[in-house]
This record gives C-alpha cells, structure tokens and sequence, in this order.
C-alpha cells in the first residue's frame, strides 16, 4: 500500500506540464505598435527645369507629397532616392530633405557611382487622414561641370510596417536641372567667444558669430536655423531673437522645437560682397544647471540666403 502510494507521488511530481496553446496577442496596443497595416500614397515629381549657377544652395530637386490612410499615423524614417542624369555625383555637394522649411535629414553627398542615397528622417510622423509634402534639396558644388544634368528618382520610402504605393509622375525625369553660368557667392560664419557668463534668466546672450561675403556677390538672408549641439532642449529656451548693434533684426521664437530654432527675417538682412557683420544670439534661459547650450549653424543650408542680382 505504502509503495503504491510513493510511486503515485512520484508519477505526481514529474509529470509533464500542460502546455497551453500559444494564443497570439491581438490587443489594440499589439495591433498598433507591431501590426500596423496602415497605407501610404507617395506622389513624387521633379522641380520645374531650369538653370542653376555653380555654388547655388538650396536647390529643389525632388517634391513628394505623402498621404496617410485613416488605419494609423505612419511614421517615416527613410528616403531612398537616385541621382540622374549627365553630370557626375561629385557636383551634387549636398542633398537634404526639409518639411514646412525645416530640414530633417543630416545633409548628404552621393558617393555611390550608381547615384543611390538613403536620407533618414529626423521624428517625422503623417498623421492618419492627412497629407504632407516633403522636398528634397540640392547644394551644387562651386566647382561642378559646365552643363551638367541633374534630377533626382524617388526609389522607395520606409515606413515601418505601412504598405507604400509610389506615383511617380510620368514624363517628369525627362527635365533636368543644368549647371550653367558664373558661380554664385559664398556666405562664411565664423563663431566668437560669448565672454559674459550664461545664466537662468532673460535676454541671455547665447552665442556671437560673424557672417561673411565674399568678393563675387551680395546677398540678401532669410532665415537661419541653429541646432543646439547640447542638452537643452524645447522650452528650456525661449524667446530666441538675433540683435545687431543692440537691435532685433529676427522675428522671435517662442522656443526651441526639439534641439534646433529657426529665425527668419523681414525685411531680409542685406550682406554685400567683401563685408562681415557680427550678431548676437540672445533668448530666455529656463534651463536648470544640468542643461547645455551650444548653438550653432549645422549645415550650410541652413543659412537660407539667395544673390542680390539685378536693380
């Protein structure tokens, strides 16, 4: 009796467990975060043809606007698109994408031979049931080839777990931008030392900096854009303004969008060739000791400047 009741416990305690069925998780948040099915229409076409001078920044090559079906926000971190045309690679100095006038991708040169190139965008979202445009930009280096051809192939866009259909205009690769004419001025910023000490408080001057024109043009500015390369962001800065000579020459930020500002100007500052200016950089800090402020000009398209030509 004893020795049927120990092999009974035995038998009890070394049994194999019941596997219960996997049963996959089909939440609402499991459905949205790793199911997303949402759809994507991308409708992609070329800037108008035109001439470009060599050293022109801020050239429009490629327009894209984005629609978003009403299944979820889709999220887009990457562009794929290819340099075509007669020109080589090396002319294109820069390639960048920029939503509402801001830029969201690192700049970028085209280094392989076939033209191809990943822009990875920087937090940008389409909400569902809206449209969006986002354009790709070109610097032209100073030095590229007289009659050079150049547009720019929409080849595919990431965006998570969304479906994405591409239109790609018809005809529309059949216009090149061509490099023509003179080069066009450069515009040089050099930063100086802030000698009073930043601290909480109002109308703290953040930075000082000249800008400079060469000896080819005049050039009138619209706006720059500063990314702060330290730890402060949003509104750990406020008001951002410009001043020269103690005067406001920029509209007024109300505060940092994540790490960068862009000011603009009306009327547009005027710098002619051979001459340099020097401003200041002033906002609200409201940053506690731990934040970092470093603010400065990151590309060179984000100094948003065109020739003065003409009467």
């Amino acid at each position: 009796m004893i020795h049927s009741v120990l092999v009974a416990y035995f038998l009890h305690q070394f049994q194999t467990p019941v596997t219960v069925p996997y049963r996959e998780d089909k939440s609402v948040e499991y459905i949205r975060t790793v199911e997303q099915r949402g759809a994507l229409t991308v409708t992609a076409s070329t800037a108008k043809a035109g001439s470009i001078a060599p050293g022109s920044t801020r050239v429009e090559m490629l327009k894209l606007r984005l629609s978003a079906s009403c299944a979820d926000d889709i999220p887009i971190q990457t562009i794929t698109i290819q340099r075509r045309g007669l020109g080589e690679n090396s002319d294109i100095s820069a390639v960048y994408a920029l939503h509402r006038g801001v830029r969201i991708s690192q700049a970028r040169s085209v280094e392989k031979r076939d033209g191809l190139l990943d822009l990875s965008l920087r937090n940008v979202v389409i909400p569902k049931c809206t449209e969006e445009d986002i354009s790709v930009y070109a610097d032209i280096s100073e030095n590229a080839s007289p009659a050079g051809e150049h547009t720019f192939e929409l080849k595919g866009i990431d965006a998570k777990k969304a479906t994405v259909r591409i239109d790609q205009q018809l005809g529309d690769f059949t216009r090149p931008q061509r490099t023509a004419g003179p080069p066009v001025g450069q515009i040089s910023i050099e930063y100086l030392k802030v000698n009073e000490r930043v601290h909480y408080g109002s109308r703290q001057r953040l930075g000082r900096f000249t800008l400079s024109a060469d000896n080819k043009d005049d050039h009138y500015v619209y706006a720059m854009t500063f990314t702060n390369s330290g730890s402060a962001r949003n509104d750990d800065l406020k008001n951002i303004f410009l001043e020269f000579r103690n005067r406001k020459v920029s509209d007024v930020a109300t505060s940092l969008t994540g790490d960068a500002v862009r000011l603009t100007f009306n009327p547009p500052l005027v710098l002619q060739k051979n001459q340099t200016l020097q401003y200041s950089l002033r906002g609200d800090i409201r940053a506690s000791r731990s934040r970092t402020i470093q603010l400065q000009i990151e590309e060179s398209a984000d100094i948003e400047a065109a020739p003065k030509r003409g009467r």
